[in-house]
């Protein structure tokens, strides 16, 4: 073999891993799923989020953006600086450029138009990535502007829920006696609000249902609304005293329940202010409300809700993820695996995807589901545990009786039974 052939055969020898040290500088903070075997995010190429791949244990990667590029090291390298492998200088500058050696000098190599107007093409495919990324960040923004606006003005038409529906269903459902009138400052009636799902032949949103409904504000930290949360109500349906709306196309129910706004970050107030120093915090309205009511409405604590879980416990470290010990799900084949679930350890850089505890607090409860599946939630409560921990504060969780929740236990603690509290 020639100096030029070992040259070659060591590029292509390379492990991807090798490539990935290469150019990850252009693909922003690394993020490893799996257990660390695979990448999946932006491409060093066509700057596209989340349609690039590398699989470390199968070495190769996969761009979806380039009709299904992928391939190995050495193709990586080509991916990325534009270059074309059946060309024999530019097989060569790949490899140089993954083995961080000079080519050798019987090589053949680019001329220095070549390689300006290869470095030109490069520029110009990140200006256009860079534009089109732009204009999609701009379309986002002014739909999640136009999200806002819609959950505003949807909190801000809702009328006092003292002695209407919200009130009757909140006293079934939590078991609360007496409800402070500060709470109806934040839970508000509509008697007829209309449920959006699919779309008609024309394809405009169609309404499905048309219903009393509770609607509280979602609000950031200093107090300003960001949305709203919508629970639809039908007292003669117990013992959740929400309407059947159908079945979505995968025949799970549809939910009664949906936020429309801007969630991350943001909260629903229940009672108390915003700069107490004392939080009790919950996924459900109902389960926070269930709780002030057994604590009879501290003057010291702010009640709200997260609205879901993800939005009280945030995203997980994919590397703290596992499989869950019973659960087993059927993949793409038809082969039974353990359901993998969201580990404890909190992503890291992760604030502005879940509700933030201001600086003042001192204390707070989490409130978990116990009717929620045991391993997920006692994960994702740990996960909150671990993200708000800080010295002088002190973070609890509350479990209710196991197989029950927080709104079940109220309920019996005031005797009575769910549909006749008074």
């Amino acid at each position: 073999m020639t100096v030029l052939d070992d040259f070659i055969a060591d590029a292509r020898a390379t492990p991807l891993e090798v490539a990935f040290e290469r150019v990850k500088g252009e693909l922003g903070r690394k993020r490893l799923v799996k257990g660390a075997t695979e990448y999946i995010g932006r491409c060093p190429a066509c700057d596209g989020k989340d349609r690039f791949s590398i699989n470390f244990s199968s070495q190769v990667w996969f761009c979806r953006q380039y009709d299904g590029r992928g391939g190995d090291a050495l193709q990586l390298i080509a991916h990325k600086e534009n270059l074309d492998l059946k060309r024999r200088a530019h097989l060569l500058e790949a490899c140089a450029i993954l083995l961080d050696r000079p080519v050798p000098d019987e090589g053949e190599r680019e001329s220095e138009e070549e390689r300006a107007e290869r470095r030109q093409q490069i520029d110009r495919q990140k200006a256009e990535a860079e534009a089109k990324r732009a204009q999609q960040d701009d379309i986002g923004a002014k739909e999640r502007q136009k999200a806002i606006d819609q959950g505003r003005g949807i909190f801000f038409r809702a009328i006092d829920a003292a002695g209407t529906d919200v009130e009757a269903y909140l006293r079934r459902r939590t078991g609360a006696r007496s409800i402070p009138d500060s709470v109806w400052e934040n839970l508000k009636f509509l008697p007829a609000h209309s449920y959006w799902d699919g779309k008609d032949d024309r394809g405009h949103m169609k309404e499905i249902h048309c219903g009393p409904a509770m609607v509280a504000p979602m609000v950031d930290l200093d107090g300003h609304v960001t949305g709203c949360h919508q629970t639809w109500i039908d007292l003669s349906n117990g013992p959740k005293f929400r309407p059947d709306l159908g079945h979505d196309n995968d025949s799970n129910p549809l939910p009664t329940k949906k936020m429309r706004g801007h969630k991350k970050g943001s909260l629903i107030p229940i009672g108390g202010e915003l700069d107490c120093t004392r939080w009790v915090m919950g996924e459900g309205i109902e389960t926070v409300l269930a709780i002030a009511a057994l604590e009879g409405f501290r003057d010291d604590t702010f009640y709200a809700a997260s609205g879901d879980l993800g939005n009280m416990c945030g995203p997980a470290d994919p590397k703290s993820g596992f499989a869950h010990p019973t659960l087993k799900k059927q993949n793409a084949k038809g082969v039974w695996q353990p359901v993998r679930v969201a580990g404890a350890v909190p992503k890291p850089d992760s604030a502005e995807d879940c509700f933030q505890l201001p600086p003042h607090v001192t204390a707070i409860v989490l409130l978990a589901d116990g009717d929620s599946e045991f391993m997920m939630t006692a994960a994702a409560m740990a996960r909150a545990e671990a993200r708000l921990g800080r010295d002088g504060l002190t973070v609890e969780t509350w479990w209710p009786p196991a197989g029950g929740d927080w709104a079940d236990m109220a309920v019996r603690a005031a005797g009575l039974e769910r549909g006749n509290a008074a």
